[in-house]
């Protein structure tokens, strides 16, 4: 039995045990509340278990969506968060293997995150887990913001929290059914039990179909879309009345197309259909594992976290993106990471709170690769000047095959102090620093087989020669550590109890890591090397110092406002930041094609604003607005290639939206007959305009979607009708360069669809 089909067959056993249930009514989801201010009657606000402050008190930039917002929002996974937060965007980069998040112009695509996932407080340790379906989310937050004091590395940007239901708090079953254009399918299942004062428990599941909206025009089959499906269970334990505990369990499998990338044409502008013809998919199973206990007496809180992530995953890529036959990689993956995290802190509401905490963690990742270099990839390797072609003998191509070990472990040591109504009521100092170590190691084993024939060019009267083959490998260990010290101080002043203002200065930084891509870069000029001796053979350098790539660090600096005004029929949040960045990291593709590295890239400034307001003039009715501006350059950043040095200072940094934009409206009619409710909401998310590569040669407009939805509700039962790019802009999510070839995938079009949901 396949996994895929293991899988399956978990999804009657949920979905009968939701329908068997006998439960009440879930909360009504039609409550009032806020996209960005978080108010007591909104949401179920549980204590951070670390925070010194409450959550409205935070003194960061942050964000909450509530259950009723996310639905409206049409907020299916966190990509979908994209522009919805302030200077927070997601590009769509071909497949769920990496989620590349940018916020206030920090993030690339293809080294570990910048933003940090958490799910109930256990952290998503890598980006090839991040994208998945939300099911029964209690509420999203986001913190904007290096978080590295209290989240330590890859937080230098942001934190974006989700929590789910508490069976304690819902109980219920909810079942619904959906379809749209585009071949989309889904349905979901989930029940909340509570089975006596003390234990309660969540069951969820889901399966969902997307046969795409991009042909492939080699074969006219679909380049992309595919099908997913996953399920949750959590436990919750109220063990004494001091003692509590959470064990909660995930799985979730992709099967997908992926990389549906056509070439653009930059003096028209047209992107052209991917002309793929080698086998372009991704899938992946991954498991999350989590294990909570509090413990609270005496005003202290003590909280252990453990989690347990499993990601097993297999991409297959025509890296040459076109008909031809070049370069193709079969990549992969299998992860098992274990972390755990204590925190004790203070709970009382006196002058003086305090939080404690250790950190630590294992990541044993294995990448097992397979190159293949086709003949096209060696017929101009030669100088022009040389008589001969190289022609690989006995097949059209040859593998590099590859298997790499980067295990990582890592152990930090937290605290963080706030000292309320300092000299005078309503002003406070947080000040926090945390000391964070991590170690990698990378062990390699990759080869290939030099089998050529130099065969004369035409017209050249000299006979071809066979070359006795020759095997390249690569086979060793490195090793790096890093220390950092991670300080951040707040200042806060309560101008009332609805109005605060803030100033904090924190730092962060993102971890470095290894390119294994690079070795079959490696290996191809250790064997021109050996063919033509004199040629460049890769050996000016160490193998640490053409794979590794240095941390990325930050310093930023941040003034804000969060308020509520006119008795909270107005609620606002107000930021100004101002960052310095150290070693950036870049994702390039190496000269000739050979896949894509990370590399540092000096410095840069990143400054902008954020504002955010959410208006409730009557009852019922709820308008939102957001925007971000982002000015985000490089400051010291020239690189030296064959046609001389380039200086990049002053340019913008690739993939950061100058701003994004977005405006949504809700209005909810209460009605007397069997439709009990009526809603209708209307958005408008945009972004742009940002550059797709450091020569800011290529860019993306400003553009923006408009999305709306209709729900009725009738008793139990809830009908949605929802649209997305109602407009049918056309629009770009991602850009690179290959093969001295530019490469666009095109933004989906106007998609619709119904979705009929149950709650009984």
């Amino acid at each position: 039995m396949t996994r895929s089909t293991k899988l399956f067959t978990l999804l009657p056993t949920v979905l009968l045990l939701s329908l068997s249930a006998n439960a009440t009514n879930l909360e009504p989801e039609t409550i009032n509340d806020s996209l960005n201010v978080i108010d007591a009657k909104d949401v179920v606000v549980r204590s951070s278990s670390k925070e010194t402050n409450s959550p409205w008190k935070t003194p960061n930039s942050l964000s909450v969506l509530t259950p009723f917002k996310i639905n409206n929002r049409q907020i299916n996974d966190i990509k979908d968060l994209s522009t919805v937060i302030p200077n927070f965007f997601i590009p769509e980069y071909g497949s769920k293997m990496v989620t590349p998040v940018y916020l206030r112009g920090i993030g690339t695509r293809s080294s570990g995150q910048s933003v940090g996932l958490y799910v109930d407080d256990i952290p998503y340790m890598d980006k090839s887990s991040f994208d998945f379906m939300l099911m029964d989310v209690q509420r999203i937050e986001v913190l904007r913001g290096p978080q590295g004091t209290l989240y330590g590395r890859n937080a230098m940007a942001g934190i974006v929290n989700i929590y789910t239901l508490s069976p304690f708090e819902y109980q219920g079953t909810k079942i619904s059914m959906g379809a749209g254009n585009f071949g989309l399918f889904e349905t979901k299942a989930s029940t909340y039990q509570k089975f006596s004062d003390k234990v309660a428990i969540s069951l969820g599941a889901y399966w969902q179909k997307d046969d795409g909206y991009i042909e492939n025009g080699l074969t006219h089959k679909n380049a992309d879309g595919g099908t997913s499906s996953g399920g949750r269970v959590k436990l919750d334990w109220k063990i004494n009345d001091n003692l509590t505990a959470a064990i909660a369990a995930s799985v979730d499998y992709t099967d997908e197309n992926a990389y549906p990338y056509g070439l653009y044409d930059e003096t028209t502008g047209e992107v052209a259909a991917p002309m793929i013809n080698e086998r372009s998919t991704y899938s992946r199973i991954m498991s999350n594992n989590s294990v909570r206990f509090d413990y609270r007496k005496n005003d202290i809180m003590l909280t252990s976290n453990t989690g347990y992530q499993y990601l097993d995953d297999n991409m297959n890529m025509d890296q040459d993106f076109t008909e031809r036959d070049i370069f193709t990689l079969n990549q992969k993956q299998k992860q098992h990471s274990i972390n755990q995290e204590f925190t004790v802190k203070s709970t009382h509401d006196g002058n003086y709170q305090w939080s404690v905490g250790a950190f630590g963690f294992y990541n044993a990742m294995e990448t097992n690769s397979n190159v293949k270099l086709f003949q096209e990839m060696f017929d101009n390797m030669l100088p022009e000047n040389m008589p001969f072609n190289l022609t690989i003998d006995n097949s059209n191509n040859m593998p590099n095959p590859g298997l790499f070990k980067t295990p990582s472990w890592g152990a930090a040591l937290f605290h963080q102090s706030t000292f309320n109504n300092v000299i005078t009521e309503g002003l406070s100092f947080t000040v926090g620093v945390r000391l964070d170590y991590e170690k990698q190691e990378l062990d390699y084993n990759t080869s290939m087989v030099a089998d050529f024939t130099l065969k004369p060019k035409p017209h050249i009267p000299f006979p071809s020669i066979d070359l006795p083959p020759t095997t390249i490998s690569s086979v060793g260990t490195e090793q790096q550590d890093y220390l950092r010290v991670l300080p951040r101080v707040s200042i806060k002043y309560e101008c009332s109890p609805e109005i605060m203002t803030y100033f904090n200065a924190s730092s962060g930084y993102r971890a470095g890591g290894y390119n294994i891509q690079m070795f079959s870069q490696i290996l191809q000029n250790q064997m021109m090397g050996q063919l033509m001796p004199g040629a460049p053979g890769g050996n000016e350098m160490t193998i640490q110092e053409q794979v590794s790539y240095k941390p990325e660090t930050v310093w930023s600096f941040e003034i804000g406002s969060r308020g509520k005004l006119f008795d909270g029929v107005l609620n606002y949040d107000f930021a100004a930041f101002f960052m310095l960045v150290e070693n950036m990291q870049l994702t390039q593709f190496i000269d000739g094609g050979s896949g894509r590295i990370i590399s540092n890239a000096g410095k840069g400034e990143t400054a902008g604003v954020e504002v955010a307001l959410n208006y409730n003039p009557v009852q019922n009715l709820n308008f939102d607005v957001s925007y971000g501006f982002t000015h985000s350059i490089f400051t010291d950043y020239v690189v030296n290639d064959p046609d001389g040095e380039t200086d990049y200072n002053g340019n913008f940094v690739p993939y950061i939206p100058m701003h994004t934009f977005s405006v949504g409206a809700n209005y909810t009619f209460k009605l007397n007959g069997w439709l009990e409710a009526l809603t209708l909401g209307v958005n408008y998310n945009g972004a742009g305009k940002f550059f797709w590569d450091e020569k800011n040669s290529v860019s993306q407009d400003f553009y923006g979607l408009l999305d709306a939805k209709i729900v009725l509700r009738s008793g139990w039962a809830r009908l949605e009708l929802w649209g997305k790019n109602l407009t049918n802009t056309n629009y770009n999510t991602f850009y690179f360069e290959s093969f001295d070839n530019k490469f666009m995938q095109i933004g989906r079009p106007t998609s619709f669809g119904a979705t009929i949901g149950f709650t009984f």
